[in-house]
């Protein structure tokens, strides 16, 4: 069977991941079929489960701040233009603290709470940094 027959037009790769787990004594099997556009002899089982695994990277650097720090999930915005713009504005904010954070000083002004809280107050900095990494010079 091709991906194109089961609806899956430009998959190179089916994978199938069996996951056992015991715990407090009840052993638990589930199934995850894994779809990828590399070719097999690029990709095989271990690279497979070492990609699988990075998806949480995702997650675990990007997503949870913008859950936890900027509150997105309670957001009331609805309009795709006005999420695609709140999006794009919280990603770039997540951007420069990454990089304020990289700068010298006490770890706990390096947290986004204590970071957007000064700014709120004093943007201009958070401004000018924005200015001098998008506008050209």
């Amino acid at each position: 069977m091709t991906p194109t027959q089961l609806g899956l037009a430009g998959a190179a790769q089916l994978g199938l991941i069996i996951r056992t787990v015991t715990e407090k004594g009840k052993t638990t099997t589930t199934r995850l079929y894994v779809v990828t556009n590399r070719e097999g002899e690029r990709l095989d089982a271990t690279d497979m489960l070492l990609l699988r695994r990075g998806q949480w990277g995702i997650e675990g650097k990007c997503h949870q701040r913008l859950d936890v720090s900027l509150h997105e999930d309670q957001s009331r915005v609805r309009s795709v233009s006005g999420v695609t713009v709140l999006g794009l504005l919280a990603r770039v904010s997540l951007a420069l603290h990454a990089q304020a954070r990289a700068r010298p000083g006490p770890v706990r002004d390096k947290t986004y709470p204590v970071w957007s809280e000064r700014l709120r107050h004093r943007p201009a900095p958070m401004l000018e940094l924005l200015r001098q990494r998008c506008l050209p010079p």
